[in-house]
């Protein structure tokens, strides 16, 4: 399988703002195994996953949001 938009788009605000899934996973209230699970595209985050997410990588801006969590469907 390969890696999908929406797997670089989260990949890259996560590591744009954490080293590691682990250092991710403890400020997000996760635990790793889901965190590197959402991260690597073997599990599909939830709404909650992605309010947790956005406020973790502190994503206020619509726009924004929408091109890390939507990739395929968004236009500007």
């Amino acid at each position: 399988k390969g890696v999908t938009h929406m797997e670089n788009s989260i990949r890259g605000a996560v590591f744009s703002t954490f080293s590691t899934i682990s250092a991710f996973a403890e400020a997000v209230g996760w635990n790793r195994s889901k965190a590197s699970r959402i991260l690597h595209g073997t599990q599909v985050p939830t709404s909650d996953d992605m309010e947790q997410m956005a406020e973790c990588l502190r994503i206020t801006d619509a726009t924004q949001f929408l091109s890390i969590f939507f990739p395929g469907m968004f236009t500007k």
